[in-house]
């Protein structure tokens, strides 16, 4: 067993059956929450998850059954004991059928409800590891650098195969931080050109003159008219892959260069008259719509078709949220190992939610926070609120001005977006952390669309 308490979560609307269960958690080292109906249990659940959840089937509102139903819609994998009297043995096997881990007969002896707990975190431990275990042995998911084993990736992964062989240049697309230069490392990496220099620039940090000085290099003259020969990057890259980050960024008076290099295959110093044959591979990247900036004439038509043989997009996180676990877990590993951290990794629940987050620095966003998860983690199970306070949410969710006052229904429809928007628009998800059933929220929706008194 873990160092840490067991978390369990006991159902049951018989007020002196829940007091005698916490007495005896307490007594044996469990963190046990009491509930006496389902729905403050999922509820709660929602928000901070649990290890195991205990619960009668036979309850008024909503039953055993449901909560059941429901706990598998928000952690497939949450170990549920079921209770039942003697005389409805039937409705154990049926709730069995639908997912419990087992069940006890009521009135139970708690030492016996203790070694079925036990047993069935076991089994939950080993059914995670075997799970782990096929995820890391997939040849698929982890590859070029990459992570990933969606349609978008493997896609991608295809086009890496194919491109990487051949030599001629191509344009990545994609949004920020999604990994458009480690595409490109992984096309010069399985390229004929591997031996050779991989040089990369970021092209929207260099004006045009510092730019000219970097790409071309220069001759300075020095003391005594000693003449000091200063190599750019075109000329460090040769033989070897030129990466572009962000070519939008380039004027168009560097852009005519740039193509005159690519097409003469020789660079110039900047003052020097000297002619110097450079053989280099340009791949490109930018998280700009193409179309929209060869419109405006912010790239030039003969530069971009020079440079886009071939066009690679690079999928959003958006696009392959089913890799979110898979990153998680490379990003836990990695920062645990280099900040020397014991980690247990995300809870459940925890882990849920970071996949229905949005992230819109993409994978680059979700890498960082996860490392400022780790560095500010207080135990080794790391949560949601260590997310939110890596990503500087830990706030609060409304700020109070001591001079605007604003009414309870303004303040009511502020918070239900807020918690729609992180549920992705779930509106069952949604009710259920309102504390609502999903009519009320939907006549509530309504009633702010269509009344300006609550617009």
């Amino acid at each position: 067993m873990s160092s840490k308490p067991l978390r369990i979560m006991f159902v049951d609307d018989d007020v002196i059956t829940g007091k005698v269960m916490k007495r005896n958690c307490d007594n044996t080292g469990y963190a046990c929450q009491i509930f006496t109906d389902a729905e403050s249990c999922l509820n709660k659940f929602t928000q901070v998850g649990a290890d195991i959840v205990i619960t009668d089937l036979r309850m008024p509102g909503m039953n055993g059954f449901e909560l059941l139903s429901e706990l598998r819609q928000v952690d497939i994998d949450i170990p549920v004991l079921v209770m039942t009297g003697y005389s409805s043995v039937e409705n154990a096997v049926e709730a069995m059928k639908r997912g419990a881990s087992d069940f006890i007969k009521k009135p139970f002896d708690f030492n016996e409800l203790q070694l079925m707990i036990e047993r069935t975190i076991k089994a939950a431990q080993i059914n995670n590891e075997n799970k782990l275990l096929k995820r890391r042995l997939g040849s698929k998911r982890n590859r070029f650098g990459l992570i990933g084993d969606t349609p978008a990736m493997k896609l991608l992964f295809d086009t890496i195969d194919k491109l990487a062989e051949v030599d001629c240049s191509a344009v990545i697309l994609g949004e920020s931080g999604t990994g458009k230069e480690l595409v490109a490392c992984a096309l010069h990496g399985h390229s004929p050109r591997k031996d050779k220099p991989f040089i990369s620039v970021d092209c929207g940090r260099l004006n045009e003159t510092v730019f000219q000085r970097e790409m071309f290099g220069h001759v300075q003259k020095g003391v005594n008219d000693a003449t000091l020969n200063m190599k750019g990057l075109i000329e460090q890259a040769n033989g070897g892959t030129l990466f572009l980050d962000e070519i939008s960024q380039i004027s168009d008076n560097m852009q005519v260069k740039l193509l005159r290099s690519i097409d003469e295959k020789y660079i110039q110093r900047v003052g020097s008259s000297n002619k110097i044959d450079v053989d280099v591979r340009l791949i490109a990247a930018s998280n700009y719509d193409m179309d929209e900036l060869l419109k405006e004439g912010k790239l030039r038509t003969d530069f971009y078709n020079r440079l886009s043989v071939v066009s690679v997009a690079v999928p959003s996180l958006e696009e392959r949220r089913e890799d979110i676990p898979a990153l998680v877990e490379s990003f836990v590993t990695e920062f645990a190992e280099r900040y020397n951290r014991k980690t247990q990794g995300y809870d459940s629940v925890s882990l849920n939610r970071i996949c229905q987050a949005s992230w819109e620095g993409n994978v680059r966003e979700l890498r960082n926070a996860v490392e400022r998860s780790i560095i500010l983690a207080d135990g080794p199970v790391l949560s949601w609120q260590n997310v939110n306070t890596a990503n500087g949410n830990d706030k609060g969710i409304l700020q109070f001005s001591n001079e605007e006052f604003v009414s309870l229904v303004e303040l009511e429809q502020e918070y239900i977006s807020h918690v729609l928007s992180c549920f992705q628009g779930k509106k069952t998800k949604a009710a259920k952390v309102l504390g609502i059933d999903k009519t009320t929220l939907w006549r509530k929706l309504r009633r702010y669309e269509n009344n300006d008194e609550y617009a």
